[in-house]
């Protein structure tokens, strides 16, 4: 019976020394996908951040020399999307809302998808 008692003591040792490691990977694990997660929130917090100083600096007249190329930057895709958005809109017979960019008959008061006074 001592060899059968010790066999079973052995096994418990070796199962709660796995269950310990297996707490400490799950744990770890965890706190990788929690790192991961804040880190996507963080990128998503500079984007917004960098939108709301782009339009500050639009309205500006004093850009910071190391913005300038970056702004610059954006301001020329920012018109070469709304060239591109445009001429979709002509090819399918409609115009673009200023608001929410999207494609509505060219004669609409206000826009069907946001509700948008239009000019």
């Amino acid at each position: 019976m001592d060899f059968l008692d010790n066999a079973l003591n052995k096994a418990k040792e070796v199962i709660d020394v796995a269950y310990k490691k297996t707490e400490e990977v799950v744990a770890t694990e965890k706190q990788r996908f929690d790192i991961a997660s804040l880190n996507s929130k963080i990128e998503k917090d500079y984007k917004a951040l960098g939108e709301i100083y782009y339009n500050l600096l639009k309205e500006s007249d004093d850009i910071p020399d190391e913005a300038k190329p970056h702004f610059a930057d954006i301001t020329e895709k920012l018109e070469r999307i709304k060239e591109l958005r445009d001429d979709i809109g002509e090819a399918k017979n409609k115009a673009v809302c200023p608001h929410c960019q999207s494609y509505i008959p060219k004669n609409c008061v206000y826009c069907s998808v946001c509700g948008e006074k239009l000019k």
